[in-house]
């Protein structure tokens, strides 16, 4: 035992360094190589995974802003590349060894370059600080210990989604101390290269606001589930602020510039909600889901849940596999664990289909399962009610309802889907938050997001001759 302990000793030892960015001691169980290492293959995931914004010009102001703040940084010499991805949530992220996301969804949220440069400064400040290895770490040692004892259920693998799997190490929770020490950098950061360093507590103050907001979450999570509260830290950062260098650049102009037609929510690559519709322009298809359900389009897999039950969802994913459609489901389920009581083949609109009911166990938890494999444009697609045993009687009518509208969708239909974008207006006198929401049409979005949007309190009137952004439809 007692040389046991002097080995875990020296162990913690040789991990433990003090950090000059923080100037804490820390346990990193990899060198700066490995960080490296890790966010490269890292990052190929994500940009395949999540998918890179198509806009060059973005990208490049995007790395152009990260590149000075890099400058300031206490590791300069890191690989760094600072990326906009395909994603609606707002939210940005670091990886181990310099590797920095945006979601576009956050940038219409921003209001000026110095915001921007917050932002990316606080990531920085993640990475210089090390918490993204420091966590990565700690996700690692729990790995290890939990390694013999997790199983994954069979009867999940049929419909598990990717980002689930895959990705739920690069969204780990910081402590407050962590963000604490990231906003302390950021401002360090951004005000040394020139920014106003109160463009950190004023993004702040816009992600508090929307915290308060709550609503739904699609694909990547949103900032609050990522990120401790921001209220506190907006008081906690003024400390920084008063004794950063003295810089006042904000360049709202130039930040806008990049805003005006940026897509905001769902992509066409990716498919969009539209109410209780999910349609694909690009895959070209379309299906309703139950009215009122809550609909997630995450990054492999589609899924709608009722906000009053948690016993009963629905799925619809891409199936993999060659051969009839028959054949693709029957490999599909008996590979998840799924052991089929009825099935046979019919037509879902014009379109080959099987459709099959299938009986299985999650967890400890007994589940029917109601799956139909459609063939449309060549691709096969599995749309399923899943539901506990107990469930499946009352929810079999509801799932047959949302299995039977998926239907093919023309060229000319595909076409005429378009994705709302960001654009500007000039406020008129006596409009209202409201009054402009209601004026962008079922493209916009409600009248407290439009305000945080612009850095106004919902509570509040916008003023008139002020240029805001609006959100319009495609």
């Amino acid at each position: 035992m007692r040389v046991l302990r002097i080995l875990l000793l020296a162990v913690v030892a040789w991990g433990c360094a003090t950090n000059p960015a923080t100037g804490r001691r820390q346990l990193i169980l990899m060198s700066e190589a490995e960080e490296i290492q890790i966010g490269r293959q890292s990052n190929e995931q994500i940009r395949t995974q999540m998918g890179v914004y198509d806009d060059p010009a973005l990208q490049e102001y995007v790395a152009s802003v990260g590149a000075r703040l890099v400058r300031q940084s206490h590791r300069p010499n890191l690989p760094w590349t600072f990326t906009v991805i395909d994603e609606p949530a707002v939210n940005a992220f670091a990886l181990p060894g310099g590797f920095i996301y945006l979601t576009r969804g956050i940038l219409p949220f921003l209001q000026d370059e110095s915001q921007l440069a917050g932002v990316l400064g606080h990531e920085i400040g993640h990475v210089d600080a090390r918490h993204s290895a420091e966590a990565y770490s700690k996700e690692l040692g729990a790995g290890l210990t939990l390694a013999g004892i997790g199983i994954l259920a069979p009867s999940t693998q049929a419909f598990q989604g990717l980002a689930g799997a895959g990705l739920g190490v690069f969204f780990l929770k910081y402590g407050r101390e962590a963000e604490l020490e990231s906003d302390r950098l950021g401002v360090e950061y951004a005000a040394g290269a020139g920014w106003d360093p109160r463009g950190v507590p004023g993004m702040l103050g816009t992600l508090d606001r929307l915290d308060n907001m709550g609503g739904t979450r699609r694909g990547v999570p949103n900032w609050a589930l990522t990120h401790p509260p921001a209220a506190d830290r907006v008081e906690r950062v003024q400390e920084a602020v008063a004794a950063a260098p003295p810089a006042s650049t904000t360049n709202a102009a130039a930040l806008e510039r990049h805003l005006d037609g940026l897509v905001f929510g769902d992509s066409r690559e990716k498919g969009m909600v539209r109410g209780s519709e999910f349609v694909h322009p690009i895959l070209r298809f379309s299906v309703r889901f139950p009215e009122g359900w809550e609909i997630i389009n995450g990054d492999a897999q589609v899924s709608a849940v009722p906000s009053e039950s948690s016993n009963v969802a629905m799925l619809l994913q891409l199936a993999e596999g060659s051969g009839s459609v028959e054949q693709v489901a029957q490999t599909q389920m008996t590979a998840g664990g799924w052991r089929q009581t009825s099935g046979e083949r019919t037509r879902i609109n014009g379109l080959d289909a099987y459709v099959g009911t299938y009986s299985g166990v999650s967890g400890n938890t007994p589940v029917m399962v109601q799956a139909a494999h459609i063939r449309s444009n060549d691709r096969t697609f599995v749309v399923a009610g899943l539901a506990a045993s107990n469930a499946f009687g009352s929810a079999a009518g509801t799932f047959s309802t949302a299995i039977d509208s998926f239907r093919a969708l023309s060229t000319a239909e595909a076409e005429r889907i378009q994705p709302n974008r960001i654009d500007f207006r000039v406020v008129r006198p006596g409009e209202t938050w409201e009054s402009i929401a209601r004026a962008a049409g079922e493209g916009g979005v409600d009248a407290a997001t439009l305000a945080i949007m612009n850095g106004a309190d919902p509570g509040g009137l916008p003023r008139p001759g002020d240029r805001i952004r609006i959100v319009v439809g495609g």
